[in-house]
């Protein structure tokens, strides 16, 4: 077998987890990566920046430039997975279906809510499987006339995502992720409580001057990924798995992520993370005062915390949440074999 693997490959990101995975799952003869990084970091930060809000320019360009070169002269394929393809043209994509058993496309993310690319929509009829998380936008791709569309949740990697610290060492709440008013609200809140924060990602340098003074406060950066993020999260009594309001998320990689570290997940209560977890494994909430009366009960009754704790990671251990049995389902239903 031979597999073609095209996305972001920097080792922590998800793309680079499921790449592996899949690789150890199939056992292919050849499993070669394009990985869209390299061209990305030779992109001046202005083209990069048009690139990615408009999927124009020279980005795009060098991007198609180094998948081309990379797969020139490279033969047939028996599977050609492609992972977040909002960058690649369909004219690429033509020359690899024509030559390649099964195309596949995989997003974890959105596609239609946000992250709009009319690269990947022209190029939905090339695929002939399309992988998708979101359980709303579904409708979306069946509108598009896909020819088969496979839903999966989101998931975890088993050999990153694991218990480093025992029950003991942890202390406080931690939360990684993108600044959203609704997220800074409840981060907010907590601190008020006297609670204390550990943060880290992207926009929220504005949010961290104004709470700098504060001693249960403490921001990381914008940037936490791979065994410092799952350390992280293992080292803390409560992860928050606070979703994303600009869309209607009802699961993230956190919700997943954070019980696999042996941590308690916080969570809002919806349909989703309901079918996932009881109300014993997760602690679940619909507005913040329900979220800080729960936090601050169980900080006060460490065992109940612990219970929910190792509950939690009960439950995700033999749910099917990893990516090698995602992977592996997904495999089987569009009927691949290693």
């Amino acid at each position: 077998m031979k597999v073609l693997y095209a996305g972001h490959y920097m080792p922590g990101c998800t793309t680079h987890m499921r790449g592996e995975y899949l690789k150890k799952i199939l056992k292919p003869e050849e499993f070669r990566v394009v990985d869209i990084d390299f061209p990305i970091a030779e992109t001046s930060p202005l083209f990069r920046s048009i690139g990615w809000r408009f999927k124009s320019g020279p980005l795009i360009w060098n991007i198609n430039n180094y998948f081309e070169k990379r797969i020139k002269g490279a033969g047939n394929f028996d599977l050609v997975w492609i992972d977040k393809g909002v960058f690649f043209r369909p004219g690429i994509l033509e020359k690899l279906k024509s030559n390649s058993n099964t195309l596949v496309h995989y997003t974890p993310d959105t596609a239609f809510s946000l992250n709009q690319s009319e690269l990947f929509y022209q190029a939905l009829p090339l695929y002939d499987y399309c992988i998708t998380t979101k359980s709303f936008e579904k409708k979306f791709y069946e509108e598009s006339n896909v020819n088969h569309l496979l839903y999966c949740t989101q998931g975890y990697d088993p050999g990153l995502h694991r218990i480093y610290h025992s029950f003991e060492e942890k202390h406080g709440i931690a939360f990684v992720g993108l600044y959203e008013d609704s997220r800074a609200e409840v981060l907010a809140k907590l601190l008020e409580r006297k609670l204390q924060i550990r943060l880290a990602g992207e926009g929220w340098r504005s949010f961290a001057h104004k709470f700098r003074r504060k001693e249960n406060f403490n921001y990381l950066g914008e940037g936490l990924f791979g065994e410092a993020y799952a350390r992280l999260i293992s080292g803390s009594l409560i992860g928050l798995g606070l979703l994303a309001k600009k869309f209607p998320e009802l699961h993230t990689t956190r919700t997943f992520e954070i019980p696999a570290c042996g941590t308690a997940l916080v969570t809002e209560r919806n349909d989703e993370t309901k079918s996932f977890f009881s109300d014993d494994e997760a602690i679940f909430f619909s507005d913040i005062p329900e979220l800080i009366e729960r936090v601050e009960s169980l900080m006060a009754h460490p065992e109940s915390l612990n219970t929910i704790s190792e509950k939690g990671y009960q439950r995700i251990s033999w749910g099917g949440y990893d990516y090698p049995s995602i992977l592996a389902g997904l495999l089987k239903q569009m009927d691949l074999r290693g």
